[in-house]
């Protein structure tokens, strides 16, 4: 069964009244790639009644009350996506859809919708807990530049008046939060989360406070550089209004863990309540998540700093049952066996971790074991399995990690002979040397050889396969030349170019965001040029995109 979108559909699973009220921005998919999901059921297998709040209409505080008072929180989040990003093209224009919408329709989450859903429900439940998560919480949890509105933010805990900030993918935080609320205990102290305490608490990492980052951009650049070296090891604080914002370090889960969080009863649909397709669910309804976290550690993206920089991948077991349950019923293309970077699967470090930021710029770290092998061993007995007609790789692969392997060569034919689907996704962003340093990236040279190397051998397969580059705009570092260049040396590389580009956003807490509004690497000190005008960001993108 769904989890509940009604009390009439709560009472039909026996139930007098709800604990947890998941309130989100997209539209409830039963699926293990949409987080509202994921929380819902591991909260359900924790024993706990749990109901959904899906696309609540942000002008009619009515419906937040749909299904009522919980026994113990509400948990808000924008959806699979943050709010601003959902709402506004990297030119600041209103966009006209929403994949994770039925009928991809626009307009139905509001900007900065954690806030808005928060003050839905401090107006006709202002006694009860309130927890904030989701990639939107997650990336807006300290003081933060909100590209969109062109300024400095506080924390979103403060703006929100939540109660407890989870950061992160969020089962294990939720699950402990849930159990402390139903014994009576206070929520302080649970790893991945954020608070606000009215004293100091003791031996605790000071960051500059809210008030000297948001007036000094050497101040911001300080808490930035501090935040990175220390938020993964350390309790970190930052002094907001006389009180103090609390973070705790991420929690470290095992294997064990994730398997668990894919061993529920997920139904891998939309709920039936929504008559039209909802696109973000077409593309993934036959993907698995085969890992977490990315070693990469690009400056302008929020996947390490969300997810983590160590790679925690589950069991094959784990992942043969969940492809065995979907491809019971017809034959099936799975069209992913992935994650940020699909590649990444069953990497490991050899010492146990370290404070560096990336664990591939500048270079492959030595200590980073890789297991191409074994991602491709996996994918074989996938491919195995019973109505599996085809395995593809549907969320790319990181070329310079995949050509550091002692048999690469070999491993890319049998890559291009069995799980290769038409086209193939690589990302690298740029090819200017002064854009990749800033946006962490390596050097363009593993990129020729590997395309080289994957043309060659679809020759010799005799198969019309296409490498599909991820390109970006706009970037710090990027300029009217350094595009032409990326243009002229794409094309001598891939033989065109490719009929979609990105233009850079800075999202919140990233790296790059910092980059952008102070023209410094909070990290390095190295300054670059920043185009800010959307005008001129125009004429940059259009560069490359002109035909």
């Amino acid at each position: 069964m769904f989890l509940p979108l009604t009390l009439d559909e709560a009472k039909k699973r026996g139930w007098n009244s709800i604990d947890i009220i998941l309130v989100t921005g997209d539209a409830y998919i039963d699926h293990p790639s949409f987080g509202v999901a994921v929380i819902g059921r591991v909260l359900e297998k924790a024993g706990y009644t749990v109901g959904i709040i899906a696309m609540p209409n942000f002008m009619d505080p009515s419906s937040i009350e749909v299904m009522g008072r919980p026994n113990l929180f509400f948990g808000v989040t924008s959806g699979n996506i943050d709010s601003m990003l959902a709402r506004f093209t990297a030119f600041k224009k209103i966009r006209n859809d929403d994949p994770y919408v039925p009928g991809g329709m626009g307009g139905v989450k509001p900007s900065n919708a954690i806030i808005t859903y928060c003050n839905l429900i401090k107006q006709r439940f202002k006694d009860v807990p309130i927890v904030i998560g989701g990639i939107e919480a997650s990336m807006r949890r300290l003081v933060h530049y909100d590209f969109i509105q062109n300024k400095l933010r506080r924390s979103i805990l403060v703006d929100s008046r939540a109660d407890i900030l989870v950061y992160g993918m969020g089962e294990s935080q939720t699950v402990e939060i849930a159990n402390r609320l139903s014994g009576g205990q206070s929520m302080e102290g649970i790893s991945g989360t954020v608070t606000i305490a009215r004293n100091k608490p003791l031996n605790a990492f000071l960051l500059p406070s809210e008030k000297e980052a948001t007036e000094s951009n050497e101040a911001l650049i300080t808490m930035y550089k501090q935040f990175y070296q220390n938020f993964q090891s350390k309790v970190i604080i930052q002094e907001s209004g006389g009180r103090y914002i609390t973070h705790y370090p991420p929690p470290q889960i095992s294997q064990e863990q994730l398997d668990s969080y894919y061993d529920v009863p997920y139904i891998r649909k939309p709920h039936p309540v929504y008559t039209r397709t909802i696109p973000a669910y077409t593309m993934i309804q036959y993907s698995i998540n085969a890992h977490r976290g990315c070693a990469g550690g690009c400056s302008f993206c929020t996947l390490t700093l969300h997810q983590g920089k160590r790679i925690v991948s589950r069991s094959r077991d784990s992942i043969k049952q969940e492809i065995t349950a979907i491809a019971a019923k017809k034959a099936i293309h799975i069209t992913d066996i992935g994650g940020p970077s699909a590649n990444m699967y069953g990497m490991e470090c050899s010492i146990g971790g370290c404070n560096r930021e990336s664990c591939v710029f500048p270079a492959v770290c030595k200590h980073l074991k890789i297991n191409t092998r074994g991602w491709i061993d996996l994918m074989d007995e996938a491919l195995t399995l019973p109505n599996v007609k085809k395995v593809s790789v549907g969320s790319g692969i990181r070329y310079d990690i995949f050509m550091r392997s002692k048999d690469c060569l070999h491993e890319l034919s049998h890559f291009i002979a069995h799980f290769v689907s038409g086209q193939l996704k690589v990302a690298p962003e740029h090819t200017d040397s002064t854009v990749l340093r800033a946006m962490r990236k390596v050097p363009l040279y593993p990129l020729a050889e590997f395309v080289k190397a994957f043309n060659h051998e679809c020759k010799r397969q005799a198969k019309e396969y296409y490498i599909v580059p991820y390109l970006m705009t706009c970037q710090p570092g990027s300029t009217d030349s350094s595009v032409y260049r990326m243009r002229s040396e794409i094309e001598a590389i891939f033989g065109y170019i490719p009929f979609q580009c990105q233009a850079f956003i800075p999202l919140p807490m990233t790296l790059s965001s910092i980059q952008y509004y102070t023209g410094s690497d909070p990290l390095t000190g190295e300054l670059f040029f920043v185009e800010k005008n959307t005008k001129a960001r125009r004429k940059q993108h259009g560069i490359l995109m002109k035909r």
